[in-house]
Protein backbone atom coordinates (compact mmCIF):
# COMPACT_ATOMS: atom_id res chain seq x y z
CA UNK A 1 0.00 0.00 0.00
CA UNK A 2 1.18 3.52 -0.80
CA UNK A 3 -0.60 6.15 1.26
CA UNK A 4 -3.59 3.81 1.58
CA UNK A 5 -3.69 3.05 -2.17
CA UNK A 6 -3.28 -0.54 -3.30
CA UNK A 7 -0.18 -1.28 -5.36
CA UNK A 8 -0.87 -3.12 -8.58
CA UNK A 9 1.61 -4.59 -11.03
CA UNK A 10 -0.59 -4.77 -14.09
CA UNK A 11 0.77 -7.93 -15.65
CA UNK A 12 -1.04 -7.72 -18.99
CA UNK A 13 -1.71 -4.49 -20.88
CA UNK A 14 -1.78 -3.47 -24.53
CA UNK A 15 -0.54 -0.10 -25.72
CA UNK A 16 -1.16 0.81 -29.33
CA UNK A 17 -1.01 3.88 -31.51
CA UNK A 18 -3.33 2.90 -34.32
CA UNK A 19 -2.99 6.22 -36.11
CA UNK A 20 0.64 5.29 -36.82
CA UNK A 21 0.76 1.48 -36.57
CA UNK A 22 -2.62 0.27 -37.76
CA UNK A 23 -1.01 -2.32 -40.03
CA UNK A 24 0.39 -4.21 -37.03
CA UNK A 25 -3.09 -5.17 -35.76
CA UNK A 26 -5.32 -6.50 -38.55
CA UNK A 27 -7.17 -8.74 -36.11
CA UNK A 28 -8.05 -6.04 -33.62
CA UNK A 29 -10.72 -4.25 -35.62
CA UNK A 30 -12.18 -7.57 -36.74
CA UNK A 31 -12.56 -9.14 -33.30
CA UNK A 32 -12.72 -6.19 -30.90
CA UNK A 33 -14.07 -3.14 -32.75
CA UNK A 34 -15.33 -1.73 -29.43
CA UNK A 35 -11.77 -0.97 -28.32
CA UNK A 36 -10.35 -0.04 -31.71
CA UNK A 37 -8.75 3.24 -30.67
CA UNK A 38 -5.38 4.42 -29.40
CA UNK A 39 -4.42 3.25 -25.92
CA UNK A 40 -1.17 4.67 -24.58
CA UNK A 41 0.55 4.90 -21.19
CA UNK A 42 -1.30 8.10 -20.27
CA UNK A 43 -4.63 6.38 -20.97
CA UNK A 44 -3.59 3.48 -18.77
CA UNK A 45 -2.47 5.89 -16.05
CA UNK A 46 -5.85 7.66 -16.18
CA UNK A 47 -7.73 4.35 -15.93
CA UNK A 48 -5.69 3.35 -12.88
CA UNK A 49 -6.34 6.69 -11.21
CA UNK A 50 -10.11 6.28 -11.69
CA UNK A 51 -9.82 2.80 -10.17
CA UNK A 52 -7.97 4.14 -7.14
CA UNK A 53 -4.97 1.84 -7.56
CA UNK A 54 -1.28 2.64 -7.86
CA UNK A 55 -0.02 0.83 -10.96
CA UNK A 56 3.66 0.70 -10.10
CA UNK A 57 4.66 -1.31 -13.20
CA UNK A 58 2.99 -2.60 -16.33
CA UNK A 59 3.82 -5.70 -18.36
CA UNK A 60 3.05 -5.25 -22.04
CA UNK A 61 2.03 -8.35 -24.01
CA UNK A 62 2.13 -8.31 -27.80
CA UNK A 63 -1.17 -8.30 -29.64
CA UNK A 64 0.26 -7.68 -33.10
CA UNK A 65 -1.20 -10.08 -35.64
CA UNK A 66 0.51 -9.10 -38.89
CA UNK A 67 3.39 -11.45 -39.81
CA UNK A 68 6.40 -10.68 -37.61
CA UNK A 69 5.00 -7.25 -36.68
CA UNK A 70 6.08 -8.12 -33.14
CA UNK A 71 9.61 -7.05 -34.11
CA UNK A 72 8.58 -3.47 -34.90
CA UNK A 73 6.17 -3.43 -31.97
CA UNK A 74 8.86 -4.47 -29.50
CA UNK A 75 11.21 -1.78 -30.85
CA UNK A 76 8.45 0.82 -30.41
CA UNK A 77 7.72 -0.41 -26.88
CA UNK A 78 11.39 -0.20 -26.05
CA UNK A 79 11.17 3.49 -26.85
CA UNK A 80 8.23 3.85 -24.46
CA UNK A 81 10.17 1.96 -21.79
CA UNK A 82 13.16 4.25 -22.12
CA UNK A 83 10.89 7.27 -21.73
CA UNK A 84 9.02 5.76 -18.76
CA UNK A 85 10.66 2.62 -17.31
CA UNK A 86 7.42 1.59 -15.56
CA UNK A 87 5.16 1.70 -18.64
CA UNK A 88 6.09 -0.80 -19.81
CA UNK A 89 8.46 -2.22 -17.21
CA UNK A 90 8.53 -5.55 -19.06
CA UNK A 91 7.81 -6.55 -22.63
CA UNK A 92 6.38 -9.90 -23.71
CA UNK A 93 7.05 -9.90 -27.42
CA UNK A 94 6.06 -12.33 -30.11
CA UNK A 95 7.31 -15.35 -31.98
CA UNK A 96 6.16 -17.48 -34.90
CA UNK A 97 7.24 -21.08 -34.28
CA UNK A 98 6.53 -21.99 -37.90
CA UNK A 99 9.58 -20.01 -39.03
CA UNK A 100 12.95 -21.65 -39.50
CA UNK A 101 15.05 -22.18 -36.36
CA UNK A 102 17.49 -19.51 -37.56
CA UNK A 103 14.66 -17.01 -37.98
CA UNK A 104 13.19 -17.85 -34.59
CA UNK A 105 16.56 -17.28 -32.95
CA UNK A 106 17.12 -14.06 -34.90
CA UNK A 107 13.71 -12.78 -33.84
CA UNK A 108 14.55 -13.43 -30.20
CA UNK A 109 17.92 -11.70 -30.62
CA UNK A 110 16.27 -8.65 -32.14
CA UNK A 111 13.73 -8.32 -29.34
CA UNK A 112 16.32 -8.98 -26.65
CA UNK A 113 17.98 -5.70 -27.66
CA UNK A 114 15.46 -4.15 -25.28
CA UNK A 115 16.44 -4.49 -21.61
CA UNK A 116 12.73 -4.82 -20.81
CA UNK A 117 12.27 -7.95 -22.95
CA UNK A 118 11.16 -10.89 -20.80
CA UNK A 119 9.61 -13.44 -23.14
CA UNK A 120 7.06 -14.10 -25.84
CA UNK A 121 3.61 -15.29 -26.64
CA UNK A 122 2.67 -16.97 -29.89
CA UNK A 123 -0.59 -15.70 -31.30
CA UNK A 124 -0.66 -18.13 -34.20
CA UNK A 125 1.02 -21.23 -35.57
CA UNK A 126 1.37 -23.07 -32.28
CA UNK A 127 1.05 -26.82 -32.64
CA UNK A 128 2.09 -28.17 -29.23
CA UNK A 129 2.98 -31.54 -30.78
CA UNK A 130 5.22 -30.08 -33.49
CA UNK A 131 9.01 -30.21 -33.29
CA UNK A 132 9.13 -26.56 -34.34
CA UNK A 133 7.21 -25.64 -31.19
CA UNK A 134 9.36 -27.91 -29.04
CA UNK A 135 12.50 -26.32 -30.45
CA UNK A 136 11.18 -22.82 -29.74
CA UNK A 137 10.28 -23.76 -26.16
CA UNK A 138 13.75 -25.20 -25.55
CA UNK A 139 15.25 -22.00 -26.91
CA UNK A 140 13.11 -19.88 -24.56
CA UNK A 141 14.10 -22.01 -21.58
CA UNK A 142 17.77 -21.83 -22.48
CA UNK A 143 17.58 -18.04 -22.55
CA UNK A 144 15.60 -17.75 -19.33
CA UNK A 145 12.60 -16.27 -21.17
CA UNK A 146 8.94 -16.62 -20.26
CA UNK A 147 6.45 -18.47 -22.44
CA UNK A 148 3.29 -16.37 -21.93
CA UNK A 149 0.48 -18.17 -23.69
CA UNK A 150 -3.28 -18.46 -24.02
CA UNK A 151 -3.99 -22.14 -23.35
CA UNK A 152 -7.68 -22.93 -23.35
CA UNK A 153 -8.90 -25.84 -21.25
CA UNK A 154 -9.64 -27.93 -24.34
CA UNK A 155 -6.02 -27.45 -25.43
CA UNK A 156 -4.46 -28.26 -22.06
CA UNK A 157 -4.08 -32.00 -22.63
CA UNK A 158 -2.17 -31.35 -25.85
CA UNK A 159 0.10 -28.75 -24.23
CA UNK A 160 0.99 -30.75 -21.13
CA UNK A 161 3.49 -33.11 -22.85
CA UNK A 162 5.22 -30.19 -24.59
CA UNK A 163 5.51 -28.17 -21.37
CA UNK A 164 6.54 -31.20 -19.33
CA UNK A 165 9.38 -31.86 -21.76
CA UNK A 166 10.97 -28.51 -20.86
CA UNK A 167 10.74 -28.42 -17.04
CA UNK A 168 13.03 -25.40 -16.83
CA UNK A 169 10.69 -23.28 -18.93
CA UNK A 170 8.81 -20.51 -17.13
CA UNK A 171 5.21 -20.70 -18.34
CA UNK A 172 2.40 -18.21 -17.74
CA UNK A 173 -1.06 -19.46 -18.70
CA UNK A 174 -2.87 -16.29 -19.75
CA UNK A 175 -6.42 -15.06 -19.45
CA UNK A 176 -7.65 -17.60 -16.91
CA UNK A 177 -7.87 -20.13 -19.73
CA UNK A 178 -10.29 -17.89 -21.66
CA UNK A 179 -13.51 -19.52 -20.41
CA UNK A 180 -16.63 -19.40 -22.53
CA UNK A 181 -20.05 -18.58 -21.11
CA UNK A 182 -21.55 -21.75 -22.60
CA UNK A 183 -18.63 -23.97 -21.54
CA UNK A 184 -19.41 -26.26 -18.61
CA UNK A 185 -17.50 -25.04 -15.58
CA UNK A 186 -16.29 -28.58 -14.85
CA UNK A 187 -14.61 -28.73 -18.27
CA UNK A 188 -12.86 -25.41 -17.66
CA UNK A 189 -11.68 -26.59 -14.26
CA UNK A 190 -10.46 -29.94 -15.60
CA UNK A 191 -8.32 -28.25 -18.23
CA UNK A 192 -6.88 -25.76 -15.77
CA UNK A 193 -6.15 -28.59 -13.33
CA UNK A 194 -3.99 -30.28 -15.98
CA UNK A 195 -1.92 -27.12 -16.28
CA UNK A 196 -1.79 -26.56 -12.53
CA UNK A 197 -0.25 -30.03 -12.10
CA UNK A 198 2.92 -28.71 -13.77
CA UNK A 199 5.01 -26.82 -11.22
CA UNK A 200 6.53 -24.51 -13.85
CA UNK A 201 3.14 -23.11 -14.91
CA UNK A 202 1.77 -19.94 -13.32
CA UNK A 203 -1.74 -18.61 -13.86
CA UNK A 204 -2.45 -15.07 -15.01
CA UNK A 205 -5.94 -14.16 -13.81
CA UNK A 206 -6.91 -11.87 -16.65
CA UNK A 207 -9.11 -11.71 -19.72
CA UNK A 208 -12.36 -12.47 -17.92
CA UNK A 209 -13.95 -9.20 -18.97
CA UNK A 210 -13.07 -10.06 -22.56
CA UNK A 211 -14.16 -13.69 -22.42
CA UNK A 212 -17.34 -13.30 -20.37
CA UNK A 213 -18.24 -9.75 -21.48
CA UNK A 214 -18.83 -8.75 -17.87
CA UNK A 215 -16.90 -7.71 -14.79
CA UNK A 216 -19.57 -8.65 -12.26
CA UNK A 217 -18.32 -10.24 -9.09
CA UNK A 218 -20.82 -13.09 -9.35
CA UNK A 219 -19.59 -14.05 -12.82
CA UNK A 220 -15.87 -13.65 -12.15
CA UNK A 221 -15.75 -15.22 -8.69
CA UNK A 222 -15.92 -18.93 -9.69
CA UNK A 223 -13.00 -18.55 -12.10
CA UNK A 224 -10.83 -16.46 -9.79
CA UNK A 225 -11.43 -18.76 -6.84
CA UNK A 226 -10.99 -21.81 -9.06
CA UNK A 227 -7.54 -20.61 -10.14
CA UNK A 228 -6.51 -19.85 -6.57
CA UNK A 229 -7.67 -23.30 -5.49
CA UNK A 230 -5.86 -25.12 -8.31
CA UNK A 231 -2.62 -23.15 -8.57
CA UNK A 232 -2.40 -21.68 -5.08
CA UNK A 233 -1.82 -18.04 -4.26
CA UNK A 234 1.90 -18.33 -4.94
CA UNK A 235 1.39 -19.23 -8.62
CA UNK A 236 -1.34 -16.72 -9.52
CA UNK A 237 -1.42 -13.01 -10.23
CA UNK A 238 -3.89 -10.48 -11.53
CA UNK A 239 -3.77 -8.42 -14.71
CA UNK A 240 -6.19 -6.06 -16.44
CA UNK A 241 -5.85 -7.01 -20.12
CA UNK A 242 -6.80 -3.41 -20.85
CA UNK A 243 -8.09 -1.99 -23.03
CA UNK A 244 -9.51 -5.31 -24.32
CA UNK A 245 -11.20 -6.27 -21.03
CA UNK A 246 -13.00 -2.97 -21.43
CA UNK A 247 -15.61 -4.82 -23.48
CA UNK A 248 -16.88 -6.14 -20.14
CA UNK A 249 -16.65 -3.02 -17.98
CA UNK A 250 -14.36 -0.24 -16.86
CA UNK A 251 -10.90 -0.63 -15.35
CA UNK A 252 -12.39 0.46 -12.03
CA UNK A 253 -15.14 -2.17 -12.33
CA UNK A 254 -12.55 -4.88 -12.94
CA UNK A 255 -10.21 -3.90 -10.11
CA UNK A 256 -13.13 -3.52 -7.73
CA UNK A 257 -14.25 -7.05 -8.59
CA UNK A 258 -10.76 -8.49 -8.06
CA UNK A 259 -10.51 -6.77 -4.68
CA UNK A 260 -13.96 -7.86 -3.53
CA UNK A 261 -13.36 -11.48 -4.51
CA UNK A 262 -10.08 -11.58 -2.56
CA UNK A 263 -11.31 -9.59 0.46
CA UNK A 264 -11.12 -12.64 2.75
CA UNK A 265 -7.44 -13.30 2.00
CA UNK A 266 -4.63 -12.07 4.21
CA UNK A 267 -2.70 -8.90 3.47
CA UNK A 268 0.41 -10.79 2.31
CA UNK A 269 -1.70 -13.02 0.04
CA UNK A 270 -3.36 -10.03 -1.60
CA UNK A 271 -0.02 -8.29 -2.08
CA UNK A 272 1.32 -11.43 -3.74
CA UNK A 273 -1.62 -11.58 -6.14
CA UNK A 274 -1.70 -7.90 -7.01
CA UNK A 275 2.03 -7.18 -7.19
CA UNK A 276 4.61 -9.53 -5.70
CA UNK A 277 4.12 -12.65 -7.83
CA UNK A 278 4.10 -10.78 -11.14
CA UNK A 279 7.13 -8.79 -10.04
CA UNK A 280 9.04 -12.02 -9.46
CA UNK A 281 7.79 -13.82 -12.55
CA UNK A 282 8.81 -10.96 -14.86
CA UNK A 283 11.96 -10.01 -12.94
CA UNK A 284 10.90 -6.47 -12.14
CA UNK A 285 13.06 -4.35 -9.89
CA UNK A 286 10.27 -2.42 -8.11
Amino acid sequence: MVGGTMEFVDAHVHYWNLSEHEDWYPGLQRFFPEVYSDYLPDDHRADAAKAGVDVTEAVHVSASSAPRAYLAETAWLDGLHRADPARPAAIIGGLDPRRSPDTVEADLDAQAASPAFRGVRMLSGVDPAAETTASALRLLAGRGLVFDQIIRPAEAAAFVPALSAVPGLAVVAEHTGWPERDEPFAEWRDGMARLAALPNVHCKISGLGMALRTTSVADLRPYVEGCLDLFGVDRCFFASNFPVDGVGGTYADLLTAYQEITASLTGPERRALFSGNARRRYRLAG
